[in-house]
């Protein structure tokens, strides 16, 4: 592990890690909560998401029982290491390593589709009269990524997490400037949650899945350890709590800013009528040429980030492949075609339920959540064993239980909209 960098380069790390596509879900999201429920929604996921990072920072630099390291401290750099350390190895991958995957695979079935969907957007724009279908463009991106994914793993990810971060923030800038420039006439635009679902049951469904869309939006904390682990420990520096903190706040306070604006001003030009991709909401103009090219920002980041999810994927499941072999490697054409095989499996997964906000509920419930925002406290909790019915005892556990509630709620509105979305859906169609 290779411990040179700066808060700084921390930073645009945790940035690309947490602002991702997700962003371009969230005015939806006020569609089926309403405005009051939105903004309290997005406040106690950014609070939650916030204070569970930081949870995961002060458990970074643990006591060394075998003083291996010489210094009496024990550096956790992976979330993995931390869940074998306080649950033992057994227990500490079985319990993480299910989540771990889902929200690789989630992350890369997601990011199919809004890349699918972006690119489409973009190649619309350049020929209004484009008969291809949007399956084409899922092919398109996926065979993309095919190649990609038979170059060799990444070494450094510093300029593909600077790319990312610049990415991100340029179309969040696009979506608020562009929703800012729409003054809608007054009852022209209905922000109503009632206008979108018309049985109690969908009102229902919409809440649980918005609920959990939220929740994928501040999902970064699976490479929160990774991200710090390259900062260095020295003679200046004692520790790295200090300076991960000092980038945390700076990453959070850029993510809020983003999230808010994009969120509120999106869902006061368009109301209930939306996009699930506030960018796939905008009507040709003059200035159309501008939402094309935050399309095309969103597709370069979610291919570079879509190989950053996968690649662990592949280490994996390479590594398990290798234990299995008398030499302990894996042949170049075994391994050509697993990394083909786990792509081509994604992009199906894609073709078959391309539903942006669905998705980003599901995965948001079954995957993001328990890394996220239940795990966390609960390790915490394990690991510290502060005093029972104190503060830090009480507030920890109040997360554990209502996010499971909030997961376990998500993933049936999730579902509830995957199977009603694909009542209607052909795969072939324009």
């Amino acid at each position: 592990m290779r411990r040179h960098a700066g808060w700084l380069e921390m930073v645009y790390h945790s940035i690309t890690g947490m602002l991702g596509a997700g962003v371009l879900g969230l005015p939806a999201v006020f569609s089926h909560l309403g405005w009051a429920g939105g903004i309290i929604m997005l406040v106690f996921s950014l609070w939650v998401s916030w204070y569970t990072y930081l949870l995961l920072v002060w458990m970074h630099e643990v006591p060394d029982l075998d003083n291996k390291a010489g210094n009496g401290i024990r550096r956790l750099d992976r979330y993995d290491q931390l869940a074998t350390y306080v649950l033992g190895p057994r227990k500490g991958r079985a319990v993480l390593l299910p989540f771990q995957l889902i929200v690789l695979l989630g992350v890369a079935i997601t990011y199919t589709v809004v890349g699918g969907d972006s690119l489409r957007a973009f190649a619309t724009f350049i020929n209004p009269n484009l008969s291809m279908g949007r399956w084409s463009f899922y092919i398109i991106f996926g065979a993309v990524q095919l190649m990609l994914s038979l170059l060799p793993s990444f070494n450094e990810l510093s300029m593909v997490s600077l790319l990312g971060a610049v990415m991100s923030v340029a179309y969040c800038i696009i979506a608020i400037v562009m929703s800012a420039r729409v003054h809608p006439a007054k009852g022209t635009v209905n922000y109503a949650p009632e206008a979108v679902e018309r049985t109690p049951v969908e009102r229902a469904m919409g809440i649980f899945n918005a609920v959990t869309t939220v929740l994928f939006a501040y999902g970064g904390h699976n490479v929160a350890l990774e991200i710090q682990a390259t900062l260095p420990i020295n003679a200046q520096h004692k520790s790295t709590v200090p300076r991960m903190e000092k980038g945390v706040h700076i990453t959070f306070v850029v993510t809020a800013l983003a999230y808010f604006l994009v969120a509120i001003v999106g869902f006061y030009a368009f109301g209930t009528g939306v996009a699930d991709n506030v960018l796939l909401t905008f009507s040709h103009g003059p200035t159309s040429w501008v939402v094309a090219m935050a399309d095309m920002f969103v597709v370069v980041h979610v291919a570079a980030a879509y190989q950053v999810y996968i690649n662990p994927v592949f280490i994996m499941c390479e590594a398990s492949l290798s234990r299995r072999t008398r030499f302990g490697t894996v042949n170049p054409i075994v391994q050509t075609l697993l990394r083909m095989s786990l792509v081509v499996g994604v992009t199906v997964v894609g073709l078959l339920i391309p539903f942006f906000g669905s998705l980003m509920g599901l995965f948001g419930a079954i995957a993001i959540t328990p890394t996220t925002f239940l795990l966390p406290p609960l390790l915490w909790l394990l690991y510290k064993q502060p005093t029972k019915w104190g503060k830090e005892w009480l507030v920890n556990w109040f997360l554990v239980i209502i996010t499971g509630i909030m997961g376990t709620l998500g993933t049936i509105g999730a579902l509830y909209g995957i199977i009603k979305a694909s009542s209607t859906y052909r795969i072939f169609a324009a």
